[in-house]
């Protein structure tokens, strides 16, 4: 289990996730859109369920979403402006999971982490 939060901890959240981010077996995307590119998001996908809100709701965070299809919505506190994961709105495409953006993540070192890209500009 891994504590996140935005920036100003306004939003803090925990995110159970079955491997450890360490283990060269657990593969964490890169994603190379544009948003997640300038961003600099690191994913790993988790079932809704496995994600505990502390101090808010996925409703209290600003939504983004941009395109012709409008097919992820990103997540993002409104008052420090932290990217804290994605949502696919296409009920067809990884419905209940959200790719949290382990960059939020308390005492991960992210150069242990094994990284997998990700064509997220051909969504």
């Amino acid at each position: 289990t891994y504590t996140s939060s935005s920036h100003c901890a306004r939003f803090t959240y925990t995110v159970t996730h079955t491997a450890p981010l360490s283990d060269p077996a657990c593969e964490v995307a890169e994603c190379n859109c544009s948003i997640c590119s300038r961003n600099g998001y690191l994913f790993i996908y988790v079932h809704q369920q496995n994600v505990a809100f502390a101090n808010c709701s996925k409703s209290d965070l600003n939504k983004y979403t941009f395109g012709p299809k409008h097919k992820i919505a990103h997540y993002f506190c409104g008052t420090c402006g932290v990217s804290c994961f994605t949502q696919s709105e296409d009920p067809e495409w990884y419905a209940n999971y959200l790719a949290i953006n382990v960059r939020t993540f308390r005492d991960v070192d992210l150069k242990s982490l094994t990284l997998k890209a990700f064509d997220g500009k051909s969504v």
